[in-house]
């Protein structure tokens, strides 16, 4: 088994719904978000798959989301637009492209700060 990953930042804004205090403002974060992907095999490359590909797919998902008020774009003008969330948006949007019989996304992990992560896990 193979596992490689990349990362990308977007510079967000977000105002948690149901969450007193400081999250229910309006706030901002550069988040970081990574993506893991692995595979049983390698293709003929040798790859898992190639992280410039990888790279720019993880950042044409997130792309929409830079410079915005989360809350304001689908599916967060619904959903909650939490670090959890978050990650499983992009971690379910991402395997629509990346998965397949041999590739599999893993997780997606979602930094609001240096200390704070939320983490998906794909079966």
């Amino acid at each position: 088994m193979w596992e490689i990953s990349q990362e990308t930042t977007v510079a967000a804004a977000h105002q948690l719904r149901f969450a007193p205090g400081e999250g229910e403002r309006l706030h901002g974060h550069n988040w970081r978000i990574k993506a893991v992907v692995r595979a049983r095999e390698l293709d003929k490359s040798g790859f898992v798959l190639d992280f410039n590909w990888l790279g720019k797919t993880l950042r044409d998902l997130v792309e929409p989301y830079e410079h915005v008020f989360l809350n304001e774009l689908s599916p967060f003008d619904d959903l909650n637009p939490t670090a959890e969330n978050i990650a499983r948006v992009v971690a379910d949007n991402l395997a629509v492209k990346v998965d397949d019989e041999r590739v599999h996304v893993a997780r997606v992990e979602v930094w609001e700060n240096d200390t704070c992560c939320a983490t998906y896990f794909r079966a």
